[in-house]
């Protein structure tokens, strides 16, 4: 189980608990490599009956420290491929913000170190 708060939606389809089984055991891997999710967020619909669109659906969403919210969507022939694509494409974005996270504090820390420099001849 998650250590997070975690909400799923599965509309009826067959199969809801592999979905959410699935769901569960991807966000225990996503934790274990990014510790800065807070809270989840995942849904999963079959595909439509108007004709539109004949693949399932989901949305799976990451709320991350700092306050921001993270998403990644997905579609696939059944529910557990487009649920794969939406953790894939929120793995993507959970990167990304993490390496913009270390570029940040890099910048943070060579301009304290820039600033410091000279502090040793004030004494």
């Amino acid at each position: 189980m998650p250590r997070q708060p975690v909400r799923i939606e599965i509309a009826a389809m067959p199969h809801a608990k592999a979905v959410e089984a699935a769901a569960r055991r991807r966000m225990r891997g996503i934790e274990a490599l990014y510790p800065s999710v807070l809270e989840w967020y995942a849904r999963s619909e079959p595909p439509r009956h108007d004709g539109q669109d004949a693949r399932c659906a989901a949305l799976v969403r990451a709320r991350v420290v700092g306050g921001r919210t993270l998403s990644g969507d997905g579609h696939g022939h059944d529910a557990l491929a487009a649920l794969r694509l939406a953790f894939n494409a929120l793995e993507q974005e959970l990167e990304e913000d993490q390496a913009s996270a270390r570029a940040r504090a890099a910048a943070w820390l060579a301009a304290v170190r820039g600033r410091m420099r000279g502090w040793s001849d004030c004494r």
